[in-house]
């Protein structure tokens, strides 16, 4: 068997129970405003009293440079060439600143143009008979007419025209499809009727004739009701599978020949 023994702490007579001092200290507050005042005037006297000195080192070489101002002559030209070929950078060479570079560029672009041959017409000998009539010149003195050639055809007879009226499509018609007999005009055409413009729109029948015209000039023009009324006698083309349809026409007046006969004006 082993013996266990205890071990006991010896302790100082009149020491107390804890190792270290956990209890609030009991220095007097007056030291440490002292020390702290102190220190505080220390403190103030370095800051006014200590001054720092800080000057700025002096540049070795002063920063300046020189212009020299060149006129554009001969001798200007001649310095800023020597002044390139002279200084730290060389100077590059540009084609299109070259002075044959114009005279290089056009002889190259005449080598490859296209260039017909010349065109030489060939010469024709005229021929020996003279086309030209001599121009008979009167004597001195005596009257000359040159001659009267003839007329290539019979001249129109005024007395048998007469103005009519004539159709021309506007809208819904051709020109293929206007009727060519169109009935006579009984009424008199003046010069108000037949200086004006003159359009009409007009209903067709199915089997072309003339159901409705209405005028589409100003109302009350002298003319309108004898050419709504020899309108209503012409006869279109027949469209029998539409009932009705509406067409614009335009009338003008021309010199037509009169027919001879009992009915001729």
């Amino acid at each position: 068997m082993m013996a266990v023994g205890m071990v006991k702490s010896r302790k100082l007579a009149g020491a107390p129970g804890l190792v270290f001092r956990w209890g609030a200290s009991k220095t007097p507050l007056l030291p440490k405003l002292l020390g702290m005042m102190l220190m505080a005037a220390v403190f103030a006297f370095l800051i006014t009293s200590v001054r720092i000195r800080v000057t700025a080192l002096e540049k070795s070489s002063p920063r300046k440079a020189s212009v020299i101002y060149l006129r554009d002559d001969t001798e200007g030209r001649a310095l800023t060439l020597r002044a390139r070929e002279g200084g730290p950078f060389p100077s590059r060479f540009e084609p299109a600143q070259w002075e044959g570079m114009d005279a290089l560029e056009s002889a190259a672009l005449d080598a490859v143009r296209f260039q017909p041959q010349p065109y030489v017409p060939a010469l024709a000998d005229l021929p020996a008979e003279n086309l030209v009539q001599p121009l008979e010149l009167a004597a001195k003195g005596r009257s000359f007419f040159p001659k009267r050639s003839p007329a290539a055809g019979p001249a129109p007879e005024l007395a048998k025209l007469k103005l009519a009226p004539a159709l021309y499509p506007l809208s819904g018609i051709s020109a293929a499809t206007l009727p060519e007999a169109l009935p006579p005009f009984e009424a008199a055409v003046v010069g108000a009727m037949s200086s004006a413009s003159w359009r009409f729109l007009v209903r067709l029948n199915p089997d072309g004739g003339v159901a409705e015209c209405v005028s589409l000039e100003k109302g009350g023009e002298a003319g309108t009701p004898e050419l709504e009324a020899w309108l209503h006698k012409i006869q279109f083309k027949p469209e029998l599978e539409k009932p009705f349809r509406w067409i614009a026409v335009g009338i003008g007046f021309t010199n037509q020949p009169v027919a001879d006969g009992p009915n001729a004006r």
